[in-house]
C-alpha cells in the first residue's frame, strides 16, 4: 500500500470514527489525541484532506472540520511547542492553507484599551465592569448599543446574550475597522460560527485576520465565491485561495463526478 493510500485509509477511518461524536469540544480532543503520537508531516497531510474533503461537500469532513475552527483544544492537546512545528510543516509543503489551523491571533497590547470610534458618549467613558454587566441586559435598544464595542470581552459576553440576534451578530461581524478580537471570539463562539451569514461577513471584512477568514473560505458557494475573488480590498492571499477552491468546485460540477485524493 503506497504512503498515499495510507494517509487516505487513515483519514476514512478518523472520518468514519469521529464524525458520530455530535459534542463538537469532544470531538475536537479526539481528533487531536488520535494524532498526537503522528509526525508532524502526517498531521498536516490529514489536515489538509479533510480541509480539501469540507471544500467539496463531504459532510462528515465538515464535522471534522468544524472541530478545527477554534483551536483551544488543539493548543492543549498538541502544545505551543508543536503547534509552532506543524506551522513550519505545513509552510515548507506550500499548504499554506493548512497554516490557517494552526495558527491563533498574536496578542494585541491595545487590548486593556481599545479604539472605541462607535460608542456614544455615556458608554465610551463607562467603565469596563459596567460594560460587561450591560451586555448581559435583556434590552434590545441595550443590546444595539453594547454591539458597537470593540473591547472583545465585553462582546464575548455579549454574544450570550439570548436576546442577540443573527443579524446583530453579522452587523458586529461587518464593522469597519474592527478589533480582530472581536471577530476571533465571534469565529470561536459555537453558536453563532455555526450561521452560513456570520462565516460570509468575517470572510468579506478586510479586517479579519488571514488565518481566520481562510479557515471560513472553505464553506463558502461558488456564487459567494466570486464574491470574494472581485472584492479588491481584500488579502491577495485569500483571494488566490477563492480563486483555486471555485475551480475546484467548478471543475467537480462539470466533470459530475467525485473529486480523487
Amino acid at each position: 500500500m503506497t504512503d498515499q493510500a495510507d494517509l487516505n485509509a487513515a483519514v476514512q477511518e478518523l472520518v468514519g470514527t469521529l464524525s458520530a461524536v455530535t459534542d463538537v469540544t469532544q470531538r475536537t480532543y479526539a481528533l487531536a489525541n488520535r494524532l498526537s503520537e503522528e509526525t508532524n508531516n502526517f498531521v498536516v497531510e490529514v489536515f489538509r484532506l479533510i480541509r480539501e474533503r469540507s471544500m467539496m461537500g463531504d459532510e462528515d469532513c465538515l464535522k471534522l472540520y468544524n472541530s478545527l475552527i477554534g483551536i483551544d483544544a488543539l493548543t492543549e492537546v498538541f502544545g505551543k511547542q508543536r503547534m509552532s512545528e506543524l506551522v513550519v510543516v505545513a509552510q515548507q509543503r506550500g499548504d499554506f492553507e493548512v497554516v490557517a489551523l494552526f495558527i491563533d491571533l498574536p496578542a494585541d497590547r491595545s487590548e486593556e484599551h481599545p479604539f472605541q470610534p462607535f460608542l456614544d458618549a455615556r458608554l465610551k467613558d463607562a467603565p469596563l465592569g459596567l460594560r460587561k454587566a450591560l451586555a448581559r441586559k435583556l434590552d434590545f435598544v441595550l443590546i444595539k448599543q453594547i454591539a458597537r464595542d470593540q473591547d472583545h470581552r465585553v462582546i464575548g459576553i455579549l454574544l450570550n446574550n439570548p436576546r442577540l440576534t443573527e443579524a446583530d451578530v453579522v452587523r458586529i461581524a461587518a464593522t469597519r475597522p474592527t478589533s480582530p478580537r472581536v471577530l476571533e471570539q465571534i469565529a470561536k463562539h459555537p453558536r453563532w460560527n455555526k450561521r452560513y451569514a456570520v462565516k460570509k461577513t468575517i470572510v468579506l471584512n478586510p479586517h479579519s485576520p488571514l488565518s481566520m477568514a481562510l479557515r471560513f473560505l472553505t464553506y463558502m458557494t461558488l456564487t459567494d465565491l466570486d464574491h470574494v475573488v472581485k472584492t479588491p480590498a481584500l488579502n491577495p492571499v485569500l483571494v488566490r485561495e477563492a480563486e483555486r477552491i471555485m475551480e475546484r468546485k467548478t471543475t467537480r460540477q462539470f466533470m459530475g463526478s467525485e473529486p480523487v485524493y
